[in-house]
């Protein structure tokens, strides 16, 4: 078995090295036989796997993990639509972040707005459990500046209790985008919530890049925009702000917060990529990594879709209730889920 950080680096370099030598170099027959020997190699798929591919079908395989608080989930497909065809519906993001999982969301403008979070709901399991919520004891992933806050200003025993935790979570969600976008990585959130106190979201996120030091070194256009948010530019990117609430089998409501960003690297002219950068979740997750990789076929009018996902999770219990391995199934199975929709979207939409 790999190691997680080798195997995940790999993949990564992969989707960015494979997407500009094929676009560059390779034509034809060996365009299929580099992609065939990244699959087989660095990501470990058989033979039935490769057949699967080749007629179009999903495949996703959850990458070998040195640690158990990290995660990769990778994903391929082909669709019968050219690149920047699919780009078109990727960035019309009001479409495109409507999911069958994702109960809601919004887009925050800029500058962010009442308006935008209006429809940001907390859970009635999730206010009852934040009554006996305390610093390093907590359900809900939170600093604990706000974990007493909570406790000064909501009376448990009334019954708007929920309504005010939802005006709470609003006016923080608002005050939280607005600092990262004047402030980038250093005003991301502190967790306080799980046995382990002071752990930065931004040194979650950057520790969850450490094993993929590859895509930074091959596109640094976007290393630069990333680490330099937001005082750098990056040219014709597209991107969104927004909060979402996502629910899978067998967990609690996800609420999230995050960066996405639609960019062509000029390094790579044959190739586009899309980015997403958790900067918030209230369960479950210190940190997760969305790299998609749309890269033209040697076969007129497809394109490839390669998907990394990675995962920081939280100090999660296994042993009888193993929400971990329920929550590893979860996201394999959404991947899965995920890009045999965003398929079948793009098909009908191309055909129109």
């Amino acid at each position: 078995m790999r190691e997680f950080a080798s195997a995940a680096a790999t993949c990564a370099v992969g989707l960015v090295l494979f997407s500009g030598t094929a676009t560059a170099s390779l034509r034809g027959q060996q365009t299929s036989a580099r992609l065939e020997r990244f699959l087989r190699e660095s990501i470990g798929l058989d033979a039935g796997q490769l057949a699967a591919i080749a007629r179009g079908e999903a495949v996703v395989k959850v990458l070998d993990s040195e640690s158990r608080r990290d995660v990769a989930v990778f994903g391929i497909i082909t669709v019968n639509v050219p690149r920047n065809a699919y780009i078109a519906l990727v960035g019309d993001f009001q479409n495109s972040l409507r999911t069958p999982t994702r109960r809601r969301f919004g887009i925050f403008g800029n500058p962010a707005a009442a308006s935008d979070v209006e429809a940001v709901t907390i859970s009635e399991q999730d206010v009852a459990d934040m009554r006996d919520c305390k610093p390093g004891d907590c359900v809900a992933k939170l600093p604990a500046t706000d974990m007493l806050r909570i406790h000064r200003e909501v009376d448990w025993s009334a019954p708007d209790r929920q309504a005010r935790m939802n005006s709470y979570a609003r006016q923080r969600l608002l005050d939280y985008v607005t600092a990262y976008r004047a402030r980038g990585d250093s005003a991301m959130v502190v967790y306080d919530d799980r046995g382990t106190m002071n752990v930065r979201a931004s040194d979650a996120f950057a520790a969850l890049l450490a094993a993929s030091p590859y895509v930074y070194q091959n596109v640094p256009s976007l290393v630069r925009y990333l680490s330099s948010y937001p005082r750098g530019t990056l040219t014709d990117a597209r991107e969104v702000l927004f909060w979402s609430e996502d629910v899978l089998p067998r967990l609690r409501p996800i609420l999230s917060v995050t960066h996405q960003v639609v960019y062509q690297p000029p390094e790579f002219p044959g190739m586009t990529l899309v980015v997403a950068k958790q900067l918030y979740a209230n369960h479950y997750f210190e940190a997760a990594f969305d790299l998609t990789s749309v890269v033209d076929r040697p076969a007129p009018g497809s394109s490839y879709v390669l998907v990394l996902r990675r995962f920081r999770f939280d100090n999660l219990p296994e042993g009888i209730l193993n929400i971990r391995g329920r929550a590893i199934g979860a996201l394999r199975d959404q991947l899965l889920a995920d890009v045999r929709r965003q398929k079948a979207t793009a098909e009908r939409a191309h055909e129109r």
